[in-house]
This record gives C-alpha cells, sequence and structure tokens, in this order.
C-alpha cells in the first residue's frame, strides 16, 4: 500500500510539473482529500418496530433509554431478543424476578467486547415497560 501511495504522489507531482511548463496533453490531476470516518460515541440498542421510547439519557448514569411495548413481559422479552439476535447480540444472562401475574426479567446481553443490562417488566396487563444500559 505505501509503494502504491507513493508511485501515485510521484505521478501526480510529474503530471502537474509539465502542466505547470507548459507540455500540452497533460491533465493536472484533481485535488483529493481524505475525510476520516465518523464514529458514533454512544451505543444504539435495535429495538423491535412497535417499542416506543419514552426517554433517552446519554449520561451515562442512568438507564440509557427506556420505553414501553405491547404485551406480556414473555412476548415482549421475545420481540427484543429476536431483534437483537438478528442484529448479533447475544443474551449472556437471563433472570427472571417476582410471581407469575408480577414479573420482571434482566437480560445481560453481549456484542463483541460491549455488554449491556437490560430490563422488561409490566406495567399493566397488556403493556410492558422496558430500559437499557450499557455497562460502564
Amino acid at each position: 500500500m505505501k509503494n502504491g501511495l507513493m508511485n501515485s504522489v510521484r505521478i501526480s507531482v510529474c503530471a502537474a510539473t509539465l502542466a505547470a511548463a507548459g507540455v500540452s496533453g497533460v491533465e493536472t490531476p484533481r485535488e483529493w482529500r481524505v475525510v476520516p470516518l465518523e464514529r458514533k460515541t454512544e451505543l444504539a440498542l435495535p429495538l423491535p418496530p412497535l417499542a416506543q421510547v419514552t426517554s433517552t439519557d446519554r449520561s451515562g448514569r442512568t438507564w440509557q433509554q427506556s420505553g414501553e411495548m405491547c404485551g406480556t413481559v414473555e412476548g415482549a422479552r421475545g420481540e427484543f431478543v429476536h431483534v437483537l439476535r438478528a442484529n448479533g447480540w447475544r443474551v449472556s444472562k437471563r433472570i427472571t424476578l417476582g410471581r407469575a401475574r408480577e414479573r420482571s426479567e434482566l437480560l445481560v446481553l453481549t456484542a463483541a467486547k460491549r455488554r449491556v443490562l437490560f430490563m422488561v417488566w409490566e406495567k399493566e396487563i397488556g403493556k410492558c415497560g422496558f430500559a437499557w444500559g450499557k455497562e460502564q
């Protein structure tokens, strides 16, 4: 790569020199610039289409996002896990809390070297809340 870059620089300099000297038929090369890729500093987690985000906090001191979704705790968790697995996330741990009617679930998700804590709980019949935050 380095030799190829050096050769292209030499060719560009030679072409520019010949064009400046008045040699016809030589086109002055276009100017190229390198633009660095933007990197997202915040972690984005894919959510199911029916999930409604109600709050976002990028401070890193609390849940990064929270919201609501219709359905049971099991159904909502299944939707979230399905979308997350399709995007490269893996469920490392799953903790079920509470009784069958008033239950919530805590998930630890991993992708590459990132870890996220994800929680789903029943807010009322037919509606669940969710929240997630990245590991510090």
